[in-house]
């Protein structure tokens, strides 16, 4: 009988080894996201400074403050990698090319997903976060059929 829960614990342990964990998939969707948004926005200036550079995927509202706005593509654009990552200012000229990029109705939109996030909170689900992977290895897909794949790892 000991013998049988053993191997029962045993084969539990060994499928939940296997099932990739929530962090583990957030991580992965994350970067198929960011892949999306540097090939969606390949050719645009920075959404910051307007400089045309290498871009990197810059949130607005931050993954740290607002996770369940990381993976909404009218949250996160096209940003050199000194706004995105060194310069403080940077969200001035975010908010206003923003406006300029996705409209003043969406950007309002965005603005009540961030307030509604920070009011109500928001958890990913596993199935949740591997449904978002398929979609965007998908618009990954046809976006590097097109030729618009020139741009850096």
């Amino acid at each position: 009988m000991a013998r049988k829960t053993k191997l029962k614990t045993e084969i539990r342990k060994e499928r939940k080894r296997k099932e990739p964990t929530l962090p583990q998939l957030k991580q992965r969707l994350q970067q198929v996201f960011n892949k999306f948004i540097r090939l969606r926005d390949y050719g645009k200036p920075c959404i910051s400074c307007g400089r045309k550079r290498l871009l990197q995927a810059g949130h607005f509202y931050s993954v740290k403050g607002y996770d369940g706005l990381r993976y909404d593509e009218y949250n996160v654009h096209g940003e050199c990698g000194g706004c995105n990552g060194f310069d403080d200012m940077h969200l001035l000229g975010y908010s206003e090319n923003l406006k300029e990029r996705i409209g003043i109705e969406e950007y309002e939109a965005l603005k009540q997903r961030a307030a509604d996030y920070k009011r109500e909170g928001y958890k990913f689900l596993k199935s949740e976060i591997i449904e978002l992977i398929e979609i965007y290895k998908s618009k990954v897909k046809i976006l590097e059929q097109k030729g618009s794949n020139n741009f850096a790892e």
